[in-house]
């Protein structure tokens, strides 16, 4: 009888494959350099971003500047749209000024935008890191402002979707090894759990490697940091061409 309702259960259900280009891509550690390249690109302006508001009073001390953003946001024009789409979200903003939460919610927003940041370009759980930063491009759209919270939101989705892999050129090819996920243990608590089988590479070339990606990080760095305008975009395709070459293996000194 078991084995009836067995067959009658397999027979109802069955599980769709992804098509392979999508599982490469997200789950082969091939494309890890292509998720670096987003990982660099919006962790600096997440810690950019969080760095710029440590010295600024009205962002450590008073909160001042979160309870402007949110006066702004809650206003209801009488002509024209009003900056928030949703009345629930209106409401807890609405909540949070009258509680004055804007005291120790803008430390909350500068430490978080920091810790995502670093989190972002070191690559050190990467997923989580980037759920944190999506969760807070989706307020900040939630609140009406725009600016790149769309593309760094889209950015976000697909780096949690490729958390496996997007932090192989990181501190995760390590660490989510050796931590496991939910649904399985890592090395420190006895199991087993790998992230991707490394290819199996000569120790000079792995530290050629790895040499050549914290270069094209580093001038990515510089160009995001100190250059503009095109000047910065040629900079940014040297670096990402660099980086992208080593991880599909195209430059090899030592074999």
């Amino acid at each position: 009888m078991e084995n009836i309702v067995n067959a009658q259960s397999e027979r109802q259900s069955s599980v769709l494959q992804n098509p392979r280009w999508i599982t490469a891509l997200f789950s082969d550690t091939r494309f890890a350099w292509l998720w670096l390249i987003a990982r660099v690109y919006i962790g600096w302006q997440w810690l950019d971003s969080g760095l710029g508001k440590v010295t600024q009073p009205a962002w450590i001390d008073t909160g001042a500047a979160v309870k402007g953003f949110w006066e702004r946001a809650v206003v209801v024009p009488e002509t024209g749209r009003a900056p928030i789409a949703y009345d629930w979200y209106r409401g807890f903003l609405e909540f949070l000024l009258n509680a004055e939460a804007y005291t120790w919610f803008a430390k909350l927003v500068v430490f978080g935008e920091i810790a995502v940041g670093l989190g972002l370009l070191l690559g050190a759980l990467t997923g989580i890191a980037a759920l944190f930063g999506g969760f807070m491009n989706w307020n900040y759209l939630l609140a009406g402002a725009a600016s790149t919270n769309p593309i760094m939101g889209i950015i976000a989705v697909a780096l949690v979707i490729a958390w496996k892999t997007a932090g192989w050129w990181g501190v995760d090819r390590w660490l989510l090894p050796a931590l496991g996920a939910p649904w399985q243990r890592g090395r420190l608590f006895g199991g087993e759990a790998q992230v991707g089988a490394e290819e199996r590479l000569s120790t000079a070339t792995q530290i050629e490697q790895w040499v050549r990606v914290l270069v094209g990080v580093g001038i990515a760095l510089f160009a995001l940091s100190q250059l503009t305008s095109a000047p910065q975009v040629l900079v940014l395709l040297f670096a990402a061409a660099l980086v992208a070459a080593t991880g599909l293996g195209w430059l090899r000194i030592f074999r």
